[in-house]
């Protein structure tokens, strides 16, 4: 039967106060060193006394635990400030909100992974981010006695949710993204009490939750052709850091995409022995549609060969004579690609026959 958070809080810190007493129970008794006589045979005590004896071991076990116990019951409420009260309290009010919080990731904070935030001494409990909870609790649930993310401005709400968030890969580049200079914080997205997405807390799923700002981007993954984002192959924050990064878009990658297009479209980013320079100074966008096109393979244009001419402008009917007749294109010939078959890159052909 699985635990609770609470259950596996108690768990934890009995084990940690086990082991704890173990080890000064240990060294209390290895105090009284033995020594082998001049013999071999006879071990006498070097520092005979009362605690060496097992009466006195014993009266050693229950001193130390004693010790242990009040001990840490003084440390901890000393540590702790008189305006907090612990989760606990909390639960007898919000008792929906509380078992809601212990289905998502945020249930660490009762087993103090997190560091003390800076409204908080006390780790681990819905004070962590709402605050000292005494005076809201003594009122009798005052609204205005407690930090509430409603009443907050959304510089607030994000730099409250980054003092637990800001260390990660994921959220270093809030601060200078876009969503943050376009004043999107956290709760615009997320929702810690009331998700419909367990995973990452989101208020709707993907793409719905980016749909209610990028509405053009909608219409693009309506288009005949285009990445299946709607059917729930591959989601918008597979390709974009939605938290921030120092590229444009906020895309994941580099200027060539390898990183981003390459993780499916393996067979195009090489390395090849020829490559074909658009791909790699201005990336795949190019020559593609990321989100979706009217036209096959997510072509910005119908016909190959004007997409070609867009770089190959030499090759019209004002072409040198060292120009094949056959690529001047006043006439309607195959497209391009039907010889140059390694557009993206060949380890054989310098043109990209093969």
């Amino acid at each position: 039967m699985p635990l609770d958070a609470p259950q596996r809080f108690l768990v934890s810190s009995f084990l940690s106060n086990t082991v704890s007493l173990s080890l000064r129970i240990r060294a209390r008794l290895q105090s009284c060193r033995r020594t082998t006589s001049p013999g071999g045979a006879v071990a006498v005590l070097t520092q005979p006394s009362r605690s060496c004896t097992p009466w006195g071991a014993v009266l050693a076990t229950g001193l130390l635990l004693l010790a242990f116990t009040t001990g840490s019951s003084a440390q901890n409420n000393s540590a702790v400030p008189q305006s907090f009260i612990g989760s606990n309290e909390c639960r007898g009010c919000h008792a929906p909100l509380f078992r809601g919080l212990e289905q998502t990731q945020h249930w660490k904070i009762n087993l103090g992974k997190v560091p003390p935030s800076a409204h908080s001494d006390k780790v681990g409990s819905c004070e962590s981010c709402h605050g000292p909870g005494r005076d809201h609790a003594d009122s009798l649930g005052d609204p205005a006695k407690i930090v509430s993310f409603a009443r907050m401005s959304r510089k607030q709400v994000a730099d409250r949710c980054l003092e637990c968030h800001q260390y990660s890969q994921e959220h270093g580049n809030f601060r200078r993204s876009a969503h943050r200079n376009a004043d999107v914080t956290c709760l615009d997205c997320h929702s810690v009490h009331h998700a419909e997405q367990p995973r990452y807390l989101l208020r709707s799923s993907q793409p719905q939750v980016c749909y209610g700002c990028h509405a053009e981007q909608k219409a693009e993954f309506a288009r005949p052709f285009h990445h299946r984002v709607d059917e729930g192959l591959i989601g918008c924050t597979e390709c974009h850091n939605q938290h921030g990064s120092p590229l444009r878009r906020q895309l994941r990658s580099t200027a060539s995409q390898d990183v981003v297009c390459g993780k499916c479209h393996t067979e195009t980013v090489g390395p090849f022995m020829f490559e074909h320079a658009p791909q790699k100074t201005n990336g795949c966008i190019t020559c593609h549609s990321p989100h979706g096109s009217p036209n096959p393979r997510l072509l910005r244009r119908s016909n190959v060969n004007q997409l070609c001419l867009e770089c190959h402008s030499g090759i019209g009917a004002s072409a040198s004579l060292q120009t094949p007749a056959f690529h001047n294109q006043d006439t309607q010939f195959q497209a391009c690609t039907l010889c140059h078959v390694s557009i993206h890159g060949s380890n054989t052909s310098q043109r990209f026959m093969r």
